[in-house]
């Protein structure tokens, strides 16, 4: 391992290195002054020491200067360090120089800079710098005592290289902690950031009281917080219990399925809907009941939207991705399924509450309340794309007849049934609504006034054949209507015109002796 990582972690010592070789000059000059040696091994050790100093000079401007911390450099200083101490002891005694002591610290330098291996490398160097010395020297040195220097610097070499490996593996342990706790500390920053996004925007959720904008909404948020290849919202039918697709975004492109598409009973969303827990697939060709939803998907997280303890629908997102889907992702998504569940509830029950402000209680169709709005914005709709806008007007003939006959209770069951009818010879797109008493008026957009008539004369026949009552006490009865048709824009600019020419209309049926269809 090299220098440069172990600094990463660890004081750097090229500062403690200059001091000890301050250390191993003032050792020279304090024996040059107290033991001045011969002529010829003065001028020598001075030549060395002059040596010393440039090379301390160098290291200092390269390492401290400069700023440059290299192995090599620090190598290249150690081996000279080694050398050095050889010649000194050469010129100041040989067996009996005290100067040896240096070689112990270019060891325990060279152990703990580059570690244990290379550590011993230098104290093999060492080893045979100073037994070539020794061998030269005469009297030859105690076996005892070269032997005993041996041992401790090889001694010194492995116990500081022991000490330096470990710190180095610890080093490398913490620093694989480090970036864990790194990765990790992320990971909490982008998941606080999400949750804040999502608690931010959830809360918007529950005022948003129209089913399409709040899906739409619901899609938005997805795609801004994940952005996965398929997001899907499949609410549950509260009648049939039927999985039904209602909005998705593929790629970023969102879509409101109106019809809604149905959703698979099976499948991971099947299970999701009926164990309300939620189900992360890593691998999409291992799972024995995926169904294939997005193109070359290749994981799935399915997540219940779950209201007062009630599944209601599922959230569910795919990717082309293995494993794309984290345990810290099925948590988000649960967060903001929670928050759509209570906001999908809270506007069907507000579409709940408005229904029964525009629904007529005895008939079930929608009453004039609604009929004036839908009218007027039906009408601007016409204006705008130059469409064509019909109206039929519906009255039982002899209806207070009826009612003075046989009771009241007899004439509901007339009412009703005859919406029954009505809704048989109209389209999904049209809107039928009470009038009035017995008068029904039928919306027919983008219906011409030719079509609108087939339309009413469909009506007064189904109606003409039609037998009501017989059954439960009520008596078998036989009703005919009259029917009034207008068009726009045939006839009138505003929707007070229509209404007044449909009721013209109505009126002149009546007036021509009932059971018939005219227009105005």
């Amino acid at each position: 391992m090299g220098a440069g990582s172990y600094r990463s972690t660890f004081p750097r010592i090229e500062r403690l290195y200059l001091v000890t070789r301050l250390f191993v000059l003032s050792a020279i000059l304090t024996w040059v002054l107290i033991d001045p040696p011969e002529r010829y091994n003065l001028i020598a050790v001075s030549v060395l020491t002059l040596v010393f100093v440039i090379q301390t000079g160098h290291f200092y401007y390269l390492s401290i200067r400069l700023g440059r911390s290299y192995e090599k450099l620090f190598i290249g200083a150690l081996i000279f360090d080694i050398i050095f101490t050889t010649a000194v002891i050469h010129f100041t005694g040989g067996v009996h120089s005290s100067f040896y002591v240096f070689y112990y610290q270019a060891i325990a330098f060279g152990a703990y800079y580059l570690g244990l291996q290379k550590g011993l490398i230098l104290s093999l160097g060492v080893t045979t710098l100073y037994s070539i010395i020794i061998s030269e020297s005469s009297p030859q040195m105690p076996m005892v005592s070269f032997l005993v220097r041996l041992y401790f610097a090889w001694g010194l070499a492995m116990a500081v290289g022991f000490v330096s490996n470990h710190s180095r593996e610890a080093e490398q342990k913490l620093l694989k902690l480090l970036d864990t706790l790194n990765v990790r500390t992320t990971e909490l920053e982008q998941t606080q950031v999400q949750i804040e996004n999502i608690h931010d925007t959830s809360r918007t959720l529950g005022e948003i009281l129209n089913l399409e904008q709040l899906l739409a909404e619901i899609l938005r948020i997805g795609d801004s917080l994940w952005g996965y290849a398929l997001f899907e919202i499949v609410l549950i039918d509260r009648e049939t219990g039927a999985l039904q697709i209602v909005a998705s975004s593929r790629y970023g492109k969102s879509l409101q399925h109106d019809p809604p598409i149905p959703g698979k009973q099976d499948g991971v969303v099947g299970r999701v809907a009926r164990s309300g827990a939620a189900e992360r697939i890593v691998d999409v060709s291992s799972c024995p009941y995926y169904i294939p939803g997005l193109e070359n998907a290749r994981s799935e997280l399915a997540v219940p939207m779950i209201t007062h303890g009630r599944v209601i629908g599922v959230i569910n997102a795919e990717s082309k991705s293995l494993g794309n889907f984290s345990e810290r992702d099925q948590k988000l998504v649960s967060i903001l399924a929670g928050a759509a569940a209570m906001a999908v509830e809270n506007a069907r029950l507000h579409k709940q509450v408005s229904d029964l402000a525009v629904i007529d209680d005895l008939t079930g169709v929608f009453n004039y309340r609604y009929f004036s709005d839908r009218l007027a914005e039906e009408k601007r709709r016409s204006e705008r794309y130059d469409l064509p806008l019909s109206l039929i007007m519906v009255d039982i003939d002899w209806f207070k007849r009826t009612n003075d006959t046989y009771g009241h209770e007899v004439g509901n069951v007339v009412l009703r049934e005859l919406v029954g009818v009505i809704e048989e010879c109209i389209r999904d797109t049209d809107r039928l609504c009470r009038y009035g008493g017995e008068e029904f008026i039928v919306i027919l957009p983008q219906t011409n006034s030719m079509d609108a008539k087939i339309i009413g004369e469909r009506i007064r026949e189904k109606v003409d054949i039609h037998t009501f009552g017989g059954y439960a006490g009520i008596p078998k009865l036989r009703v005919t209507v009259s029917i009034g048709v207008t068009a726009y824009p045939d006839n009138g600019l505003t929707t007070a015109d229509l209404i007044s020419a449909v009721d013209s209309a109505l009126y002149r049926a009546k007036g021509s002796g009932k059971n018939q269809v005219c227009t105005v």
